[in-house]
């Protein structure tokens, strides 16, 4: 009984944590300026006041220089906004809303009575797929790149507004090893939540791969932060498959909004205009822990399978050791080392 309630608290703990951001994204960019104003004015009525007031001064000018080129969180939410909400999702409902009935409308003109509607299902078709050949995939692959880049911004700002200075992994090499593995990681848990969806019983399947899909989105969301954090790869998926309650419930309604719609591209505009709150939710919130013991190992199955493809690619492509070249006597008076190579004529 108190391992259901420790799971439902933290399920409901998550879900309530998962929507924090959406209050919580316009107090980013208000709270460092009233912070400087309010430690702006110190008194002037001494020396030791003004230097004071000149390193303050100092170290305020090198913030606003070190943070020139950084963009602010909710002017990042704003360009998601207009990218994915207008120009992708409201063209996609223009297109199905007015531009085909108001095409049908004129063939009914322009045809007899009875003709338009013999030939419309064959236009609508055609019109429909050069519109998302043409029009919806290249915008829906081009805002997926600059969504990347957009979701990368909101959270290394909101890190530093909140948090400080990020931590990063030391090593350069471990750090784009870690970037990696993650998004292999990442895709093959996807292939994951799909294939848990074909199981043949009604609804399980669907309810797998919505936790399957919960537990992803809520790593997508953490993993900005832990990896400001400098947690690698596998401290990272370890402290969701321990406390999974709390992730669970903090994936769900991002996962429940971007599953049940029939449409694939619908389906990645609404995760992209509510990720970026779930980005700012994740900056803030404290997981709960895990009390129940039980740990749900969603992952291990791709991280073994991760595991094993990169050890075969490592035994068909080892790494190339370079030939040392031959240390000098460390005796120079010997015979070797005054050697003459003999020409041959």
């Amino acid at each position: 009984m108190d391992s259901l309630k420790s799971v439902l608290g933290g399920f409901l703990r998550g879900s309530r944590d998962s929507f924090a951001g959406a209050v919580l994204l316009f107090h980013y960019d208000s709270e460092e300026p009233a912070r400087q104003r309010r430690g702006s004015s110190p008194s002037q009525e001494t020396n030791l006041a003004r230097r004071r007031a000149a390193q303050l001064a100092e170290k305020r000018q090198q913030k606003q220089a070190e943070q020139k080129d950084e963009t602010k969180v909710l002017h990042r939410i704003i360009q998601c906004c207009v990218l994915n909400g207008v120009v992708f999702g409201l063209s996609m409902v223009l297109f199905d809303n007015l531009v085909l009935p108001g095409l049908k409308w004129v063939l009914g003109l322009c045809l007899a009575e009875g003709g338009a509607g013999s030939v419309w299902p064959y236009v609508s078709s055609i019109l429909t797929t050069v519109f998302n050949m043409l029009w919806v995939l290249p915008i829906f692959v081009l805002s997926r790149i600059i969504n990347t880049i957009w979701f990368q911004d909101i959270a290394d700002s909101a890190y530093r507004q909140r948090q400080g200075r990020p931590q990063l992994i030391d090593s350069v090499s471990k750090l784009v090893a870690d970037v990696l593995i993650s998004i292999f990681i990442q895709i093959l848990f996807l292939i994951q939540s799909n294939l848990v969806t074909l199981v043949p019983l009604v609804g399980v399947g669907k309810l797998l791969g919505l936790i399957h899909l919960s537990m992803l989105n809520a790593l997508y969301a953490f993993e900005y932060r832990w990896f400001n954090m400098g947690w690698q790869l596998d401290k990272r998926l370890s402290f969701v498959e321990e406390n999974w309650p709390y992730f669970l419930g903090f994936g769900f309604p991002l996962a429940f909004f971007s599953m049940f719609s029939s449409n694939i591209y619908f389906s990645g505009c609404s995760f992209a205009l509510l990720f970026p709150v779930f980005i700012i939710s994740a900056n803030e919130a404290e997981p709960v822990l895990n009390s129940s013991g039980y740990h749900l190992r969603l992952f291990s199955l791709v991280v073994a399978l991760s595991d094993r493809l990169i050890q075969k690619v490592i035994r068909r492509h080892p790494p190339h050791t370079p030939i040392k070249a031959p240390h000098s006597s460390p005796h120079p008076h010997t015979p070797t080392s005054h050697r003459t190579p003999q020409t041959r004529r």
